[in-house]
């Protein structure tokens, strides 16, 4: 009887460790029109975020967020029609993508630059078996240019699985007008290095940790010079731990490190995010972040219809009610600068009306009573 209980028990507790080495792929990112919300999180420099291995513990609870905002996933053929001529979802297209995204890159934080280059978006190819970026597209002197990369830059293969690893080079080229050319190319290496259980503040998720190198370079070439250089940029790292169904890693560590000769010097963490629920802060408002437009919503307080009002001169702007874990329970497309909304359905509580549209966000804390 007890080898009988013994066996029972190791089979029990063998079949739980193996659910959770999970994989991860395609299905497991974000996809078009997808909102996950992100915390931004203080840094406590007594948590080890390099520590992993197979069936591995990782208890980042106590991790305090600063701010919050909410990613939101483009379909690459609705952010600009020159972007979408480079970029279009077309299986002949070289630079076929179907999702874009908000993002800075070097030439939009320069400051030498950012005057110049502006409003910077990533372009991204997912499918079943890899997720790529392809290319990038921002406003050069305020018209809209896109900059397809010659070697597109490989993120992630699928399907992810612990001890798996992967390289790609990528590189792209641009012109800035009456100065010269300006390259930026780098190489990317992901180690799937971990996978356990992962605690943050949003909960605790069975997880794959993956740990990328990313080291680059980047080169300004001066026409009225006939001159050029090239500057070797410190090495940029990211910790990333993936769950499953979560569009965006459930934590993600950047940090950065110099090179001295063939050496690394101190690598010191410079971005901790992870994904999360809407918060609170500590006087009792919630973080409303990135809000640029005017939204107004009376009665509130209401027993379930409210009246929306917004600036007349948005285009194509989208509503979205969302309860406070950030489920979306309502998404609907504007069609006057004033509407009503019934929530009469929804139980009392509190919700998050927000609204997207090209000219701007706002966002809004709505009370059914």
């Amino acid at each position: 009887m007890k080898s009988i209980f013994t066996f029972l028990f190791t089979a029990i507790l063998f079949t739980h460790f193996a659910v959770a080495q999970i994989t991860v792929d395609q299905n497991d990112f974000a996809s078009a029109n997808d909102k996950p919300r992100m915390s931004v999180a203080v840094w406590n420099p007594l948590l080890d975020f390099g520590a992993t291995g197979s069936n591995y513990t990782w208890d980042f609870s106590q991790l305090q967020w600063q701010s919050q905002f909410v990613d939101t996933f483009l379909n690459s053929s609705f952010v600009n029609p020159i972007y979408t001529f480079t970029f279009s979802n077309l299986p002949f297209n070289p630079y076929q993508t179907n999702i874009a995204k908000r993002a800075d890159n070097a030439l939009t934080t320069i400051p030498l630059l950012s005057s110049i280059f502006t409003d910077g978006y990533n372009f991204y190819f997912k499918n079943s078996s890899s997720y790529r970026q392809k290319g990038l597209g921002m406003k050069v002197s305020g018209f809209p240019t896109a900059v397809p990369m010659k070697h597109a830059d490989t993120l992630y293969h699928f399907p992810m699985n612990f001890g798996d690893a992967d390289s790609a080079w990528s590189d792209y080229t641009i012109r800035i007008p009456q100065l010269g050319t300006y390259s930026h190319k780098q190489h990317r290496v992901n180690t799937i290095d971990g996978w356990g259980t992962l605690t943050t503040p949003f909960g605790t998720f069975d997880a794959l940790r993956v740990k990328t190198d990313i080291r680059g370079s980047d080169s300004l070439y001066i026409d009225t010079l006939n001159f050029g250089f090239n500057y070797v940029n410190d090495i940029q790292r990211e910790y990333k731990w993936f769950g499953k169904n979560q569009m965006e890693p459930l934590l993600q560590i950047n940090t950065q490190a110099g090179i001295l000769g063939m050496f690394q010097t101190f690598e010191f963490v410079t971005k901790v995010i992870y994904r999360d629920s809407l918060r609170l802060d500590p006087n009792g408002f919630f973080d409303l972040t990135n809000n640029n437009i005017q939204l107004s919503v009376f009665p509130n307080p209401s027993s379930g219809l409210f009246y929306i009002s917004a600036p007349e001169n948005l285009s194509k702007a989208t509503i979205t009610l969302s309860d406070i874990n950030g489920r979306t329970l309502l998404m609907r497309e504007m069609q006057s600068s004033t509407e009503m909304l019934d929530a009469s359905m929804l139980a009392k509580g509190v919700y998050i009306l927000s609204l997207q549209s090209k000219e701007g966000n706002a966002t809004k804390k709505i009370v059914v009573q």
